[in-house]
């Protein structure tokens, strides 16, 4: 599905230091049990989204469709294990959601490439930097499982993750002529 607006790609080449996630929040891994809940959590994010190809599909009709598009990921461009997928809590509440995988045919020298299928922050927990520590945990995520880069993108108009993926040390891809 081609998207009418525009996205900044964001490239993590490796190798690099294990980046180091604060432990301000901890992470439960998606089980079996937790699916729908993930699920849940997936939907509360896409609702207040600041991509605005999300927005585009918040619609009473659409909702559930574009839940399921997040969380079915596409096997036949992505290899995942559903234990990569991480629900974030602070405290004893939910904040946000981590959904690493890695590119099929895009292995160098033995390594994987990975990208982030979908990352966010509960809004009523946006603003409070929470999405600098669930980027992190998933740069390391994706570094404990031997990448060799990870690409990324968002919508320009996604001035916190854009400032996300700076802050944790992605450089911006610049567009070939």
């Amino acid at each position: 599905m081609p998207s009418n607006y525009e996205k900044i790609a964001y490239i993590w080449n490796d190798p690099k230091e294990k980046v180091i996630v604060p432990e301000r929040c901890y992470f439960k891994k998606v089980t079996p049990e937790l699916e729908n809940t993930f699920k849940e959590i997936i939907s509360r994010v896409v609702i207040n989204s600041l991509d605005r190809e999300d927005k585009k599909h918040i619609t009473p009709e659409s909702h559930r469709e574009l839940v399921d598009n997040i969380f079915n990921v596409d096997e036949e461009y992505f290899h995942f294990e559903k234990e990569w997928w991480e629900l974030a809590y602070y405290q004893e509440e939910i904040v946000g959601l981590i959904q690493p995988v890695t590119f099929k045919g895009c292995e160098k020298n033995g390594l994987m490439e990975g990208t982030i299928h979908y990352i966010g922050v509960v809004p009523e927990f946006r603003g409070k930097g929470i999405i600098n520590d669930l980027l992190l945990r998933t740069t390391r995520l994706l570094q404990d499982l031997g990448v060799w880069r990870i690409y990324a993108d968002t919508d320009v108009e996604n001035v916190p993750m854009r400032k996300a993926f700076e802050k944790a040390g992605y450089e911006e891809r610049k567009k070939s002529s």
